[in-house]
């Protein structure tokens, strides 16, 4: 998107758009001629629908011009991550093995978005399977950070992360199921949210662990993404019903005073936390107390990588009956996965009943270390963005790198990765707000007030 609107906010699109000041097919333009700008230097975008968006778009400005607008996003760009469905559009959930799938209905979210009048551009990358921390994918290959195309985006919404980042779109859903909406979001500088399981309704392939949520580059488009995301489908039996809540008129109302955070610099589940991210941290828990938080410190790490080993292995096992769904041959295609989950090949049914049960066992500690506290608050990523081409933090040991995110997939609480400036080789650092099961509305305000306090992440300089 071509300035002044590659970094405009969803919220002052559809207010200009209200005025009559901007058009949706104006907006829309410049989105595909930012794309046209940028995607081959990120590889963010992969599917495009040029003519059927500005389509929308027309439809769009029209529908605002009769003063009649079809929902909270209506005319606001985006594209869909590869994983989730969407009429008539290619999908291969980042992987090589197989062939493509051309979807017939809508996810649930994607429903949602052409519901609330958003122009869908087309879709965007994600990794394979949706498990590796990096954004390299056997069909769709490296995907780009902005703020340094050296290094990684991070995670299965690499593709959407690295678009919010460098401008197409102000606004895209991500999917996390150990926290590819936390990781990516602390890589690009970008405001993540995963909200409480049932939050927002998944279609298919759910999993207790797996849901969808906003990126935006503030909180205020986050919680106007919520407004629009949440509520019950027919489809999604653990869909919540829509709690009424309206997220961004609540936003500011938050009493600080009232509130508890524990801070845990060091949780222990991977690699050590590096040391511009801890300041970065405790930063950020200075300026809780200064609201009037009470804020206390976890002196050691809860947990340690011992921990983090029967989790891993469970969800190779996800991942592997995944794989092999394929043919021998094909299940080579994609390389990464294939290696990383072929000791699961060995795993007896006990033994991953027994890593299912640790898997719990880490969610029931996970809780006792949240005690009475409101929130927690810890690194959303041990270190910032690592090299664009490589598979996690540390190749041998990819999962490592969701050390600080998985385990709130497992408690199913709402977790946020908030912007907390940049570290000495100028890469964004992620602090992680996590929050009561359900207070997915108390994360926000406190998530937004915080960004409000320390201020919003420059533009990157792609």
């Amino acid at each position: 998107m071509t300035a002044p609107y590659s970094q405009l906010s969803a919220r002052a699109m559809v207010q200009a758009y209200a005025r009559l000041e901007l058009s949706p097919v104006e907006v829309t333009q410049a989105a595909l001629d930012r794309i046209a700008q940028v995607n081959l230097k990120i590889n963010a975008i992969y599917h495009l629908e040029a003519e059927p968006a500005l389509d929308a778009a027309r439809a769009s400005e029209q529908r605002w011009y009769d003063n009649e607008p079809q929902g909270p996003l209506d005319g606001v760009p985006t594209t869909i991550k590869d994983a989730l469905d969407c009429i008539g559009m290619p999908a291969y959930r980042g992987s090589a093995a197989g062939s493509e799938t051309i979807s017939t209905t809508d996810h649930p979210t994607v429903a949602r978005m052409r519901e609330a009048g958003s122009v869908i551009l087309g879709k965007n990358t994600m990794c394979d399977y949706g498990i590796l921390a990096g954004g390299v994918s056997s069909k769709h290959g490296v995907t780009r950070n902005p703020w340094n195309l050296s290094r990684t985006t991070g995670a299965s919404s690499s593709g959407a992360s690295a678009s919010v980042a460098a401008g197409i779109e102000p606004v895209s859903i991500g999917t996390d199921i150990v926290g590819s909406i936390r990781l990516p979001a602390s890589y690009c500088g970008l405001a993540g949210f995963k909200p409480s399981q049932g939050r927002v309704p998944y279609y298919t392939c759910n999993s207790p662990a797996l849901t969808a949520g906003p990126m935006a580059r503030n909180f205020g488009d986050v919680a106007l993404h919520m407004n629009v995301l949440t509520g019950e489908d027919t489809r999604d039996f653990t869909a919540l019903e829509r709690d009424g809540i309206n997220y961004v008129s609540r936003l500011s109302r938050s009493d600080f005073k009232t509130k508890s955070v524990l801070v845990v610099p060091e949780l222990g589940l991977g690699e050590p936390v590096a040391d511009d991210v801890r300041v970065a941290v405790l930063k950020v828990a200075q300026v809780l107390r200064d609201l009037g938080a009470e804020v206390t410190y976890c002196e050691t790490a809860p947990f340690s990588r011992v921990d983090r080993e029967p989790a891993e292995a469970f969800y190779k096992i996800r991942t592997l009956s995944e794989l092999m769904r394929q043919p021998e041959a094909e299940q080579a295609k994609t390389p990464y996965i294939r290696d990383w989950s072929n000791d699961a090949r060995s795993l007896t049914a006990v033994q991953h009943q027994r890593n299912f049960d640790h898997t719990q066992t880490l969610r029931e500690r996970a809780l006792a270390m949240m005690g009475v506290h409101d929130f927690v608050l810890l690194p959303s990523t041990p270190d910032t963005a690592f090299a664009a081409e490589l598979p996690g933090s540390d190749p041998e040991r990819p999962f490592e790198s969701w050390a600080n995110t998985f385990l709130f997939n497992l408690t199913e609480q709402p977790a946020a990765s908030i912007p907390a400036g940049l570290d000495h080789s100028h890469l964004p650092i992620g602090v992680q707000l996590v929050g009561r099961r359900y207070d997915d509305l108390g994360v926000l305000q406190v998530a937004w007030r915080i960004e409000q306090e320390i201020g919003e992440m420059p533009q990157a300089p792609l």
